[in-house]
């Protein structure tokens, strides 16, 4: 079956194609634009069935978006359908290219693609067709929806004619120009979304830079104000005062300096978190002399707490960083001291398994609340009961964990016990 000059398709086309395609190059939404595609395809020259398949981004692998005229099991099947890129190749043959872009395959040629929608049973042998000119239910046509840059974006496919007729080259030529004009149309919408995607990316940016500004100016001025007034106290009394209040001002500045060092440790290591520029160093360790060091700086800044540490021999080695591992588990024990009742033990619990160690840091005292408990692990996710903290503990917490390629999570029992438990990968 050849197709010729033939029947015409019955009066100018122009204006309406025109008017169409002006609402299309309008629309800003893809889904939107897709359907008027697919609407004006099959009114405006009479398909009962209608696909159109199109790519997400430049490139990428294709998606049937659109299916018009199919029962409703068929369309609930196929839609959403990924199709590979390298698939479609097989029906954008040269020796089917009728027109730029415009590709035809009788059904003469016995051809079967197994990402065609088929109205009927392919199996059976292929009747004659009823007329030169007839329309066969195994004929294919296929538009190329080309992007402003001549490239592939999607295609368009069409079946059962209304007046059961092969389109004439005039009727494709007009289908071609209008497919052209809406390939540039849903790059139109493609770059429209993409323009909103990049405003909201700059203005999320914007609010996290403020935040971020506005969470350090915060934080800082609390421990500026200790550190302020200890140091004038000192300067202007300093020969009057008695040794008992120099010192407790000597540990005020003591501890709003190190106040001030771990709030500029969390801000500048979240940044290079931001920026992706936290490089581990990954090694086999003992999980148990790493704990014990930790441990260890919390004895000496909270003497009057007491630190467990329990396991069964013999505990495996575990793959981590060993600067990373210390920092996590001096945040965990610091958060068990801090929201533990007074003077109750702090227990550390290690267990080995087939595939990772489990280390939980556990604490006596009033839990988490339900309403704090999404929080947690968030940036600045700070709790209700506002204790002076950036929030951003857990968060490190769990970024370093995550990276070392284990995972973090927690339970709490009000009024009884809270645990914070994290998993390193076991060393083979």
């Amino acid at each position: 079956m050849q197709i010729g000059p033939g029947r015409s398709s019955g009066g100018s086309l122009l204006e309406p194609l025109l008017a169409v395609t002006r609402d299309i190059l309008q629309a800003q939404d893809l889904a939107s634009a897709l359907a008027s595609i697919a609407t004006s395809v099959s009114s405006l020259f009479g398909f009962r069935y209608l696909s159109i398949v199109t790519a997400d981004e430049p490139g990428g692998d294709l998606y049937r978006r659109v299916l018009i005229g199919f029962d409703d099991a068929l369309i609930r099947e196929r839609l959403n359908e990924r199709i590979p890129r390298e698939d479609i190749k097989i029906i954008l043959l040269p020796e089917f290219e009728i027109l730029r872009n415009c590709f035809y395959c009788p059904a003469e040629r016995e051809f079967f693609w197994k990402q065609t929608i088929y109205i009927g049973d392919f199996n059976d042998p292929p009747a004659p067709r009823s007329a030169p000119d007839a329309w066969h239910d195994r004929d294919s046509l296929t538009f190329v929806l080309p992007d402003r840059d001549g490239e592939m974006m999607g295609y368009l496919s069409v079946d059962g004619p209304h007046d059961g007729l092969v389109p004439t080259l005039d009727t494709l030529r007009q289908m071609q120009l209008f497919v052209n004009l809406v390939g540039l149309a849903l790059g139109n919408a493609r770059a429209h979304r993409s323009e909103i995607e990049r405003r909201e990316l700059l203005e999320k940016s914007a609010q996290i830079q403020n935040h971020f500004f506005g969470m350090v100016s915060h934080e800082v001025r609390s421990p500026l104000a200790a550190i302020r007034g200890a140091t004038s106290l000192l300067e202007s009394h300093f020969e009057t005062m008695g040794e008992e209040r120099r010192r407790e001002l000597l540990g005020v500045l003591g501890n709003a300096t190190s106040r001030l060092t771990t709030i500029f440790e969390d801000f500048l290591l979240l940044s290079r978190m931001d920026a992706d520029q936290v490089g581990l160093h990954l090694v086999t360790l003992s999980p148990i002399a790493t704990i014990e060091e930790a441990i260890g700086q919390l004895r000496s800044q909270h003497p009057d707490r007491a630190f467990n540490l329990a396991y069964l021999d013999p505990i495996p080695n575990a793959v981590a960083d060993e600067g990373r591992l210390v920092q996590v588990l001096a945040n965990l024990l610091s958060n068990a001291v801090k929201y533990s009742f007074p003077a109750s033990p702090i227990h550390v619990e290690v267990k080995g398994g087939a595939e990772a160690v489990t280390i939980a840091v556990v604490n006596e005292g009033p839990g988490i609340k339900p309403e704090d408990r999404a929080k947690l692990f968030t940036r600045f996710g700070r709790l209700s009961h506002h204790d002076g903290s950036t929030g951003l503990g857990l968060y490190i917490c769990r970024e370093l964990v995550t990276k070392m390629n284990g995972t973090i999570g927690f339970e709490s029992d009000p009024g009884r016990l809270t645990t914070f438990w994290f998993t390193l990968p076991r060393a083979k």
